[in-house]
């Protein structure tokens, strides 16, 4: 009998056999894999969501304080960032080539600043003012001021407001149409 033409000697046309290894089949997933990892994958995110909004919160908490309350607990703040409140000193603003220089004043106290940041068009003597920086040696470090600016530009702008206001009301009333 013949082994190396036919396999099976009732039939003729079987040729040789194929030995060569073939690659496996891919097996098919099963959902209980994806069971287990789906709420997994959904607590991974949650608590990345928590860190990002607790990190933001954290850094977003920027406490305040007025003059005579910072200098009362400067042992306590440290050289933490904190926004303070108070008046500039008039005669105490001075500019120099690394920044402004100005006494802040609030309830019988006063701090020296020294301010990096841009200073606002409405800054001066006399005018409250919100910094925001941290204590460090004899001064308060500020890289930002904001001034609230007063009633005046009502007062002095009464025409522009009125305007803008009857251009608000224009852009809010419901376009009518012409009948055919």
């Amino acid at each position: 009998m013949d082994v190396t033409s036919h396999d099976d000697p009732e039939s003729t046309d079987a040729g040789s056999l194929d030995l060569t290894p073939r690659a496996p089949e891919p097996q098919r997933r099963s959902r209980t894999g994806v069971k287990r990892v789906m709420p997994l994958a959904v607590a991974i995110v949650v608590l990345a969501a928590i860190a990002v909004v607790g990190t933001g919160l954290s850094g977003s908490t920027t406490y305040f304080y007025n003059v005579d309350d910072a200098v009362a607990k400067r042992a306590d703040i440290g050289d933490r960032r904190i926004r303070l409140q108070g008046n500039v000193t008039e005669g105490s603003v001075v500019q120099r080539a690394d920044g402004l220089r100005f006494d802040l004043r609030f309830g019988g106290e006063s701090v020296p600043v020294r301010l990096t940041g841009d200073v606002p068009d409405l800054f001066g003597p006399s005018i409250p003012v919100v910094i925001e920086g941290h204590f460090t040696g004899t001064y308060f470090a500020s890289d930002r001021a904001l001034v609230k600016h007063d009633e005046t530009y009502d007062e002095d702008n009464s025409d522009r407001i009125r305007e803008a206001e009857r251009d608000a009301d224009r852009a809010a009333a419901p376009a009518t149409t012409a009948a055919p």
